[in-house]
């Protein structure tokens, strides 16, 4: 397999690439438009697996970025089977204090990085009857408050990926979100450091805990492997449950049973 990663320096994108690369994708191109140090380091790790590594300062706010990731992507491994668009940004605000600017570039960053990215793969995706998997959010599927754009942009991603999906199945390519819940990575490690609010947070979840990058880059990986090759489409949310566990939170209603 040969891929390309955005925002892979740290987090999800990270753990995707050490999954891959331990299922024995043969090429990645890495690219992050910070923590480049850390980018390196990662593309050293992999190389000694076998794999061929790439590492690209990208900035997905720019929107000649993307074509020119995907062109040197495609110069380097001479080809694409697979497209993770894991780069994203948040920017917590309330609607009514969001301005322009911020908004702009969130949906620049999350949503239109994304499009472009796909759209300049496509013809490589095509030629290889490769997929996709776009990084969306529980925060797409229901809004979450103080979010701002950001639930905005990742219900737009998914809506996004079905379209894709949709009008590149007869090219043969396949394109899927993934949506997380409460993740513990580097960006989120303010929240978790603090043993009574990790606490409670995991309490929240059915499964008891909040998720590490590598659930996430597992869910990835089967998405683009074959063992997922008559999925296209969908939205998978890897949250423990807890999206849809909003019912077992209602006063008077009866509780959970818990396992012995």
């Amino acid at each position: 397999m040969r891929v390309v990663i955005t925002g892979a320096s740290r987090g999800i994108g990270r753990a995707t690439a050490l999954k891959l690369a331990a299922d024995g994708a043969e090429a990645m191109t890495l690219c992050d438009v910070a923590y480049l140090d850390e980018l390196e380091t990662l593309a050293t790790n992999l190389r000694t697996s076998g794999c061929k590594v790439r590492t690209l300062k990208a900035d997905m706010a720019k929107p000649t970025e993307p074509a020119k990731v995907i062109a040197a992507a495609v110069k380097s491994m001479g080809g694409i089977d697979a497209l993770v668009g894991n780069a994203g940004i948040t920017a917590p605000s309330k609607l009514v204090d969001l301005d322009l600017a911020t908004w702009n570039r969130v949906f620049d960053i999350n949503l239109r990085a994304n499009w472009l990215l796909a759209k300049a793969a496509h013809p490589h995706l095509k030629r290889s009857r490769g997929a996709i998997v776009m990084l969306a959010s529980m925060a797409g599927v229901v809004p979450q408050l103080p979010t701002g754009a950001y639930s905005p942009t990742k219900a737009a991603l998914i809506m996004l990926t079905e379209m894709m999906a949709q009008e590149w199945a007869p090219d043969g390519i396949r394109a899927n979100a993934v949506c997380p819940g409460f993740v513990h990575t580097s960006m989120t490690d303010a929240i978790y450091s603090k043993p009574a609010l990790a606490r409670g947070r995991a309490r929240m979840v059915p499964l008891g805990r909040v998720a590490k990058p590598g659930d996430i880059a597992d869910a990835i990986a089967f998405l683009l492997g074959p063992q997922a090759s008559y999925i296209t489409g969908q939205s998978l949310l890897v949250d423990g449950g807890l999206v849809h566990s909003v019912l077992n939170h209602v006063p008077g209603v009866a509780a959970t049973p818990k396992s012995k």
